[in-house]
């Protein structure tokens, strides 16, 4: 039934809201308003109240000079990192892009060629008409060609399996880090680990190890080198007395041609030869082609060459500089003077991070208060606690390295340790370390006295990885005399 106008009694708004029964569900948003001016009601950007304000021009103008500056690389940078290494033709081999196949592959043609003989000498009738015979050498062929592809299949799907099951195949600290990281993203060297243990995992005969390459080898070791140019010309002397046609004897060096360019494409690039050019887009292309090739050390020589024909005298020292570092072997210390080095970080008096990343490593309390803490008094003696052991371990440093009598340098360590706690502390380090020292270097002389000799090349080349620093590197020889001298002077109580 429609109910009538006039029985209809209005009511007022608060009485309304009070009536109401308002809950959890029931939101209001009215605050939802304030969006309304970041609306473009022209239809313009249908999607510009989900945008910030834009900026006007004076605003981009101070953003753009506040960014960084951005270093482009040249062209010949690009080229290096970026280009795809296709090999154009056999006069331009990329560096170790070479398509090498694997042993398996060069195991199973050896077999499918023996086997088509085989079978061709026992299946196909002699009697036989050719087309015949070439029909039925024909399929015996596409049957070992299968067999031969089903082989190498299986072989590829046993290597899948290994990678697949990574986690119940590797030892316990690369099961942990392949569980947690990706493969791609671990370091090159557990990788290497890694691609080891699986491939020892695999059965001998599924193995996809990349078969010898007389490329490789030629690349990477001149001795090799020279050892195949010799082994092609040998082949070219005994191939020659059968060539006894001008056509065979321009294919035979055609051929021969061919394979001394595979084994040193840039074998017109000699020594001799950088010191009779005189144009200097040459050398700056001969120098390319080395770096793409093996970098052998001849860009040096087209490098001072280069200078000389530019009239740059700073060129060569550069060059002989650059060589220097480049031909400085990779320094690495055996088992004895790896023991050393560990003598030699300990020696060197800690910096203030150094000191607290060791306090923090040792005491997981100290990290919370630190982290957590906003009592300004707690941080402050915390700070005071270290700056003091620090400034303590400094001032046994400065006696060790005082250059006074051994006699005088003993007394002032003893006088050291007795300002305070933290004095006594820095000196029961460095008397510690003076008799480890003392311990090792009589057991090892000779390794002590190379450790030496190749601490210092360190400190004198900052090419090497994980080389310290010259400076420091003078500090801890000079504090490893000082301890050798002193330790005879003191009591095995002090110690």
């Amino acid at each position: 039934m429609r109910r009538a106008i006039g029985s209809f009694k209005p009511v007022a708004s608060g009485a309304l809201f009070a009536e109401q029964k308002r809950t959890c569900v029931d939101k209001w948003y009215g605050h939802l308003l304030d969006l309304a001016p970041l609306y473009d009601w022209s239809d313009e950007n249908p999607h510009e109240a989900h945008h910030g304000r834009k900026r006007v021009p004076n605003e981009v103008q101070q953003e753009l000079k506040t960014l960084p500056k951005t270093e482009f690389c040249s062209m010949w940078e690009v080229d290096v990192k970026e280009r795809p290494r296709y090999w154009h033709d056999d006069t331009n081999p990329p560096t170790y892009d070479f398509w090498t196949p694997s042993a398996l592959e060069l195991r199973t043609d050896r077999w499918v060629a023996r086997t088509m003989v085989e079978r061709a000498e026992r299946e196909i009738p002699a009697n036989a008409s050719e087309a015949d015979k070439n029909t039925m050498l024909n399929d015996i062929q596409e049957e070992c060609l299968v067999e031969q592809d089903d082989t190498i299949q299986r072989a590829r799907k046993v290597n899948w399996f290994a990678q697949a099951n990574m986690m119940d195949i590797l030892p316990d600290p690369l099961r942990e880090k392949v569980r947690l990281d990706v493969f791609e993203d671990l370091h090159i060297l557990e990788r290497q680990q890694i691609r080891s243990i699986l491939n020892d995992w695999i059965p001998e005969k599924y193995r996809l190890e990349d078969a010898p390459d007389m490329r490789k080898m030629a690349l990477a070791s001149p001795k090799h080198r020279l050892a195949f140019l010799d082994s092609i010309s040998k082949i070219e002397e005994q191939l020659a007395s059968e060539a006894n046609t001008p056509e065979k004897k321009a294919a035979l060096q055609q051929v021969a041609d061919f394979y001394r360019r595979q084994v040193h494409p840039l074998e017109k690039v000699t020594p001799e030869a950088i010191k009779n050019c005189t144009d200097v887009a040459t050398l700056q292309q001969w120098s390319r082609d080395l770096f793409y090739y093996n970098g052998d050390s001849l860009i040096f020589d087209c490098w001072r060459r280069a200078g000389e024909l530019r009239k740059d005298a700073k060129v060569g020292p550069f060059a002989d500089q650059i060589q220097s570092e480049y031909e400085d072997q990779v320094i690495d210390f055996n088992e004895e003077e790896r023991e050393f080095f560990e003598l030699f970080q300990k020696s060197i008096p800690l910096t203030e991070k150094e000191f607290l990343m060791k306090q923090m490593a040792e005491n997981p309390v100290l990290e919370e208060t630190l982290k957590h803490s906003s009592d300004i008094h707690i941080l402050e003696e915390i700070e005071a606690f270290y700056n003091e052991h620090i400034e303590a371990e400094k001032a046994v440093v400065d006696v060790l390295v005082s250059g006074k009598p051994v006699a005088e340098m003993v007394d002032s360590l003893r006088e050291v340790g007795t300002v305070s706690n933290a004095h006594y502390i820095g000196a029961r380090k460095y008397k510690t370390l003076a008799h480890e020292l003392t311990i090792l270097a009589d057991k090892h002389p000779e390794e002590y006295a190379s450790f030496i000799e190749k601490i210092k090349a360190m400190g004198n080349h900052h090419a090497q990885p994980n080389a310290p620093f010259a400076a420091r590197v003078i500090l801890g020889t000079r504090l490893f005399d000082s301890l050798v001298t002193i330790s005879d002077h003191l009591s095995h109580d002090e110690l």
